[in-house]
């Protein structure tokens, strides 16, 4: 086996051009399938980096009826589940997100959460510095991370003792969790502060809270969700209104948290072999001509007794060196897209577990083993080739005894890569179109020219809450006499945006809690006055918010169109009344209608909405977007506007971006997948074109003698060219139609990904069969015109 490796390993050098091509194709296929991998094993398949993390579980909230589930619970279910779930450990509550938080100089937006003491317990996690939360240290102690610390006290250490406030709430720090403790990681956690095991909010019908929860050792996940489903059935009995079809799901914490990336990861690995298919098609395409070329020599080896067994091992351990040659370099082109690909994801799809992503030893040896499995895939054809031919034949025909059966092989195997590459083409196609299609959907408000800051002013009590929403009001007054600002407004809940609500609504002097789970459903925003003129929002009837619409005033409302079409069905909803119990239950008077807007991203469907003026909602009041139409770039005004807030107020927390920003990150997944998709498509349509060009010219090399005597019969050059163009586009016609067949049996995962259109769209397939055809036949182009100009007295002298 040495003596075949040095052997072998000779035999590249002499062909550097051979070699290098090869290993290049082997390193493009390996390269692009490791760093793929590398993402699916970071996020989907290693396991989370708790002590407890097979046992920990999120608690979900279940309406099996409806079909219908979230990852929330309320406030009383959760107290309920962790009374009567005896087979949990320990439950968990907590809420929060991007909150502004204070310290002694200075505020910043930062992931902040409300825990239950015992939260760090359910995931075995241990501070670096200090101590972890203990049953009397609820609403008056703070962990932060290590990041945090050093941020803003300069240490860990020098952090401990220190004191932040939230919501005008002092907070002192008793420990500093490590850097890599970030949960949860939707918002990157890095703060938590102690709250009561008994929550704020017992109101049965407020999903204010998410849970996790820590099974007992030994417990199987059924025998939890039994124990869940009895609690569940419990309660719909003791309060058939409030939790009426309502129960609940326990969720393994891992499939939470990547369950809405699995299937559009295992599709992006799905198509990114396909590439490493076509690039070892390619290779054996290589080693075929190669062989052939060597039939003279094996033939020689096979007299001087050689067995077949050993010709075809010495041609594998050369498929051997290849491969592991393309593998390694691919494992450095891979380790160079892993950080190309997770910058952008990082930026623009928030996808989970990013830090678990790297080039480990599991990755490794996933790429030795691809390698090792591809130079089987396209080593076994020459081998096999080699091994079978008659010595006679070889040595008599001087190198070309196995021309036919090569060429067969061969050509079938340009077709697999025409095939591959079609359906990739078609799925590129179709995700571009259909992004095309997201992009281009009007979301019902003006996104250029829209700088948005996310402002929090801390508040306590009800007093607290008015005075601050008073201040926001004054500050989005100072905003829009600063140069630069056309116009602005401040809300609660802008389109794409992190903060909204939703529940359900009466109107008219409907009894609310009668209807509980019967309710009609609609988002709720709040809105100040100025909001849907800066928004770019029609208002189609009545009027704006006004500064006269107090927390001392009549209560009133605005609703879209779709949410008077669904409670005021021919009807004028103006003057009508309207409840939906987000702060309380006074009745509002409809004053206005406005356009239908999507509120969650290009996808969503307009919905019905309730707009309600933020500072009769005083408690949402405080923590508020500020929209910015501007004459001039948004960008330019960020640091104006910030310095205009700090000088009001050093206090109040502020954080920027843009509303095209914000719509470009609502739609990042679809764009990943077309950009990626369509990077693997390209690859693999290079290849292809690469293979037909290697065939079309090896085979028109061994017709030279042929297209001699045609050229000598009379044969024009063009006729010779169409031989040639013939062959290949027969070729490319057959690849198609398989590739087509790919595609059709692909439509059903496909759909769930695509916008405005099916897998199965004509366009698309007429579109791609146009574009990539003529490509593929073209890279025959170069062979037939060589053909062509062939002097049919040098081809038949040489036969």
């Amino acid at each position: 086996m040495f003596d075949e490796l040095r052997y072998a390993l000779r035999t590249l050098r002499n062909n550097p051009s051979f070699a290098a091509v090869a290993i290049l194709t082997v390193a493009l296929g390996v390269g692009a399938n490791t760093a793929m991998f590398s993402v699916v094993e970071g996020v989907l398949l290693k396991p989370l980096d708790y002590p407890n993390a097979s046992r920990i579980v999120q608690l979900n909230t279940s309406f099996p009826q409806r079909g219908r589930s979230f990852p929330r619970v309320t406030g009383p279910d959760a107290v309920d589940i962790r009374a009567g779930a005896s087979l949990f450990e320990q439950v968990s509550f907590y809420a929060g997100g991007q909150l502004g938080v204070q310290m002694a100089d200075h505020a910043e937006f930062v992931g902040t959460y409300l825990v239950t003491p015992n939260f760090f317990a359910i995931f075995g996690a241990a501070p670096a510095i200090g101590r972890t939360f203990e049953i009397d240290d609820a609403r008056r102690s703070a962990i932060v991370s290590l990041p945090f610390a050093q941020r803003n006290f300069g240490s860990g250490t020098a952090a401990l003792g220190q004191t932040l406030r939230m919501e005008g709430v002092a907070y002192t720090i008793v420990g500093v969790m490590p850097a890599r403790f970030r949960f949860p990681p939707s918002t990157e956690a890095h703060v938590w502060l102690a709250t009561s095991p008994r929550p704020d909010s017992m109101e049965r019908t407020a999903y204010n809270y998410r849970a996790v929860a820590l099974l007992r050792p030994g417990t199987s996940l059924d025998a939890a969700n039994a124990q869940l489903r009895t609690i569940g059935a419990r309660l719909q009995a003791a309060f058939p209104e409030a939790n009426r079809d309502k129960t609940f799901l326990a969720v393994p914490l891992q499939e939470q948290l990547v369950g809405p990336v699995r299937a559009t990861l295992y599709f992006l690995m799905g198509s990114v072999s396909l590439v490493l298919l076509i690039a070892c098609a390619n290779v054996a395409n290589l080693l075929l001509a190669r062989a052939t070329a060597r039939q003279r020599e094996m033939a020689v080896r096979t007299a001087l007794g050689a067995t077949r067994l050993a010709l075809a091992r010495q041609l594998l351990v050369e498929s051997g060196v290849i491969a592991l040659a393309g593998g390694t370099l691919g494992v450095l082109l891979a380790n160079v897209v892993l950080r190309v690909l997770t910058q952008a994801t990082a930026q623009q799809v928030g996808l989970p577990r990013l830090g678990d992503i790297a080039i480990n030893w599991t990755v490794f040896a996933f790429a030795i083993s691809v390698s090792l499995v591809a130079s089987v895939l396209f080593g076994i054809s020459p081998a096999w080739q080699t091994a079978k031919a008659d010595v006679n034949d070889a040595l008599k025909q001087a190198g070309r005894g196995l021309a036919g059966s090569s060429n067969r092989v061969r050509t079938v195997l340009v077709v697999v890569q025409v095939a591959l590459s079609f359906a990739l083409a078609i799925g590129a196609g179709l995700l571009v179109r259909s992004f095309v299609a997201l992009s281009g959907v009007d979301l019902g408000v003006r996104t250029q020219g829209m700088l948005v800051m996310y402002t929090h002013e801390p508040a306590h009590t009800l007093d607290e809450y008015l005075q601050a929403g008073r201040f926001l009001e004054h500050a989005v007054e100072q905003i829009r006499e600063m140069p630069g600002v056309a116009s602005a407004a401040a809300a609660m809940g802008v389109p794409t945006g992190q903060y909204g609500s939703n529940g359900g609504y009466v109107v008219d002097g409907q009894d609310f809690r009668q209807r509980v789970g019967n309710l009609a459903q609609a988002t709720f925003s709040l809105a100040g006055p100025g909001y849907f003129s800066t928004m770019g929002i029609p208002l189609l009837r009545g009027r704006d918010f006004t500064t006269g619409d107090g927390y001392d005033r009549p209560f009133v409302a605005i609703v879209s169109e779709s949410l008077a079409r669904q409670s005021f069905p021919g009807q004028d909803p103006i003057g009508h009344t309207i409840m939906c119990g987000l702060e309380s239950l006074k009745w509002m008077t409809i004053v206005g209608v406005v356009a239908d807007v999507r509120q969650d991203s290009p996808a969503a469907t307009p919905g019905p909405t309730l707009y309600m003026p933020l500072l009769q909602q005083p408690y949402h009041a405080n923590e508020v977007q500020v929209v910015m139409r501007s004459a001039v770039a948004p960008a330019s005004l960020i640091d104006p506007v910030r310095s205009r807030m700090h000088s009001l107020n050093a206090g109040t927390a502020t954080r920027f971006t843009t509303m095209d920003a914000m719509v470009s990150s609502s739609i990042a997944t679809p764009r990943l997948r077309m950009m990626l998709v369509g990077v693997f498509a390209g690859l693999a349509l290079l290849l292809a074109m690469a293979g037909m060009y290697g065939v079309m010219s090896y085979v028109t090399t061994q017709r030279i003698a042929e297209f001699g005597v045609r050229m000598a019969l009379g044969a024009s050059p063009r006729h010779v060219v169409e031989l040639v163009l013939g062959r290949a586009a027969l070729m490319a016609a057959a690849g198609a139609a398989i590739g087509l067949a790919i595609a059709f049996a692909a439509a059903r995962v496909l759909n769930t990904m695509l916008f405005g259109m099916k897998a199965t769209d004509a366009i698309t397939y007429a579109g791609v069969l146009l574009a990539v055809m003529p490509i593929v036949v073209l890279a025959a182009a170069i062979p037939a015109w060589r053909a062509a100009r062939a002097d049919p007295v040098v081809a038949l002298r040489s036969e």
